[in-house]
């Protein structure tokens, strides 16, 4: 369905919701949405509005934070009423998304030649589509391994001693279920993020066909499903996801955590005991090298009326001292090179484990990639990756299987015969 049909839809929803620029009494009020950082960020998003405002006499922002589940409805809605806030936060699926319905400025033209120099070429990229720009990278996380010392060695394992490679991760695993209560291992299964970083290729650039349903493309599906079938992980791990995961971790009964170092504070807050038997460690390598990033972006719809000033925005927001200003609020990774050789990474802010966390986090940086699929019909193409991770572990398909269907509806999607 096009964003057309599903933004008209969504104005019947939010009706009025929107309160865009021609709504203003003001012609140089500009609109920004952000998610999910209020209230933890009002002081440091105040400051950044008011030096820009004070930059720019005669221009207002007004700042509206919105909660994840309903943004992407909500700026549908608004793009269709012709009522577009002028810069939004967005991650990298839903800027695509996005960007393949023509809905976001194309932002190459109106970058100033230096400004594509200020940050890590891998994440500038996470938003390109069809050889146009459609995001500024803002801020982004990248995984590391969290892991319970006491459940290790309750395992007879070295709690020192973190496992290095996704083969020890099964065999730790393995140990932990054996012999103590607790889960070692819980994976929230993303099929796309396995094979990038194991070298699988998923389609072809030039067709857009399938070339997922090889043996390699099945080999990491089959590590999961092995550890499903031996209970080694638990039959709810599909349905909790991650949230099932941390939750897990919080109460003392999972060994191995995949997160962002800024978990670390909700696992201080909410299990102070658990948090100090905690160690950080880098996520295993792959043969590739690379790791998934879950990077936040700043994107301006195509309708806005003020996009060149929008731009002006986004860049001001994703300066260097900008961005080294808001990861020293929270653990989070920047997007700009220069702020990521700031001496404050290297001496942190007094607390050992976040610090350490961070640094890690920094080092597999220039490697980490987000791994949003960037195509027409991405969600259609997710929801049959998804089905087939579910049929194999799920025992009603072998992977091979699992992964052919998958390939033949792939290509019916993207319209190949």
């Amino acid at each position: 369905m096009r964003l057309r049909t599903l933004g008209l839809l969504a104005l019947l929803v939010w009706g009025l919701a929107c309160a865009g620029p021609s709504q203003q009494s003001a012609p140089l009020r500009l609109e920004f949405w952000t998610i999910q950082l209020r209230p933890r960020f009002d002081d440091y998003m105040n400051r950044v509005i008011a030096a820009f405002e004070d930059a720019n006499p005669g221009i207002h922002v007004d700042w509206i934070d919105l909660p994840q589940k309903s943004i992407l409805q909500k700026l549908m809605a608004c793009i269709a009423g012709g009522v577009p806030p002028d810069l939004v936060n967005l991650n990298t699926g839903t800027a695509l998304l996005l960007a393949q319905n023509d809905a976001l400025f194309e932002l190459g033209s109106a970058l100033p030649p230096s400004a594509r120099e200020l940050y890590f070429e891998n994440l500038l990229e996470a938003a390109n589509h069809r050889g146009g720009l459609y995001a500024l990278p803002w801020y982004l996380s990248t995984r590391v391994l969290i892991y319970n010392k006491d459940l290790l060695a309750r395992a007879g394992l070295d709690p020192e001693r973190p496992p290095r490679t996704w083969e020890e991760v099964a065999e730790v695993a393995r140990a932990v279920r054996a012999r103590t209560p607790a889960y070692g291992y819980i994976p929230v299964v993303r099929i796309v993020d396995d094979w990038r970083m194991w070298g699988v290729p998923i389609w072809d650039p030039a067709s857009g066909r399938a070339l997922f349903n090889t043996p390699a493309g099945a080999t990491r599906l089959v590590w999961y499903a092995r550890l499903y079938e031996e209970g080694v992980i638990p039959r709810e791990s599909l349905t909790e996801g991650f949230q099932g995961a941390l939750d897990r971790y919080k109460q003392g009964a999972l060994a191995l955590l995949e997160a962002g170092p800024q978990l670390l504070l909700k696992i201080q807050s909410d299990a102070p005991s658990v948090y100090s038997r905690t160690g950080v460690a880098p996520l295993p390598e792959t043969p590739t090298g690379t790791l998934p990033a879950s990077l936040m972006n700043l994107v301006v719809p195509r309708s806005s009326l003020h996009r060149d000033l929008a731009v002006k925005f986004a860049l001001f927001l994703t300066s260097p001292a900008n961005q080294l200003a808001f990861v020293q609020e929270v653990p989070l990774l920047p997007s700009t090179r220069q702020t990521a050789q700031d001496d404050f990474f290297r001496l942190g802010k007094g607390e050992p484990l976040q610090d350490e966390a961070i640094r890690i986090s920094l080092q597999q940086l220039p490697q980490a990639r987000d791994f949003s699929l960037g195509l027409d019909h991405q969600q259609d193409l997710e929801r049959l990756l998804k089905e087939a991770v579910e049929a194999t572990l799920y025992g009603r398909l072998e992977a091979e299987e699992a992964l052919n269907q998958a390939a033949l509806e792939w290509n019916r999607t993207m319209g190949l015969p």
